[in-house]
């Protein structure tokens, strides 16, 4: 249900990274919504505090016991901690026993964090479904099954192009250039750009070679890198010859900005953000377009 002031409100006229505290509260009762009865938010919470103290050691919390929100530690913290930890609990939510609510839950909260403008966002919830309270006990869900908070630079491209691209590695013959993207992804919303890069980079070949393995095109896993690789699918007729030195770049890009190779003392180029976001939305449109090619869709 969307509500009349949400529905006339126009769109953000740009985005924020900064997590405030209204929408962490919008985000809270969206959890506690989903996650649904007593016991099941308790397992929840005492769950969610293990996990943060064995990452950080520490929780959050107010210098001031009058300005503190709630006595349950994980809650206090999640109001009062950094930016990028509230996005780390955001993220851990989905790692927890207790079912968290599903796609369901990661569409509510992607939809409060686009009406709030704020440029991050879950990805795709890909692990068993489960019913609202039940805890699992099969077998560990793989990480890159489960939702990730990636950076939003561009509203419009994401939509074009990067959450498109992310929603198709999410098939499992992309398994490896999925996770080599999400990292890519990881790095750029953490600052380490150049490894952004290198990710990216290591994404596309991933899917070269899976286009390659789909066709029973031959190469050597050990050796062909981005240059080798698009001349080989260029030579099986993929795509016209003019689309070869824009592929490449992929390459060079790298090998220029990114850290696979070792920059040195005096790098000939400053690494910003925004080259790292170029490089994910360049990509992800050559994903797209080179699996609609191999009709790996």
């Amino acid at each position: 249900m969307t509500l009349f002031s949400r529905r006339n409100a126009p769109p953000p006229s740009q985005l924020t990274y900064d997590v405030p505290e209204a929408v962490r509260s919008r985000i809270a009762a969206i959890l506690d919504h989903h996650v649904g009865g007593s016991r099941s938010m308790k397992v929840f919470l005492h769950d969610m505090e293990d996990l943060l103290t064995r990452q950080y050691g520490y929780l959050s919390q107010s210098s001031y016991r009058a300005a503190r929100r709630s006595d349950i530690p994980v809650i206090e913290h999640f109001f009062t901690c950094s930016d990028e930890q509230a996005l780390d609990f955001i993220e851990a939510c989905f790692q927890l026993n207790v079912h968290c609510g599903g796609q369901a839950a990661v569409d509510e909260i992607n939809e409060a964090l686009r009406q709030e403008g704020i440029g991050y966002e879950l990805t795709k919830y890909l692990a068993p479904q489960m019913a609202r309270g039940d805890i699992c006990v099969g077998q560990p869900i793989s990480a890159a099954l489960l939702p990730r908070i990636i950076r939003v630079d561009s509203q419009r491209m994401h939509a074009e192009a990067v959450a498109p691209a992310l929603a198709l590695l999410s098939n499992s013959v992309f398994a490896v250039a999925n996770a080599e993207l999400l990292k890519a992804h990881s790095d750029h919303r953490s600052g380490r750009h150049e490894d952004a890069i290198t990710a990216c980079s290591s994404a596309f070949e991933s899917v070269l070679k899976t286009i390659c393995d789909h066709k029973g095109w031959a190469y050597n896993a050990d050796k062909d890198t981005c240059a080798a690789l698009v001349d080989l699918c260029y030579k099986q007729s993929l795509f016209p010859s003019f689309y070869v030195e824009l592929f490449k770049r992929v390459g060079t890009v790298r090998n220029k900005l990114g850290d696979a190779h070792g920059r040195g003392p005096t790098p000939a180029h400053d690494v910003e953000a925004a080259h790292a976001e170029h490089m994910l939305h360049m990509t992800s449109a050559h994903i797209l377009l080179l699996t609609h090619l191999a009709a790996l869709e």
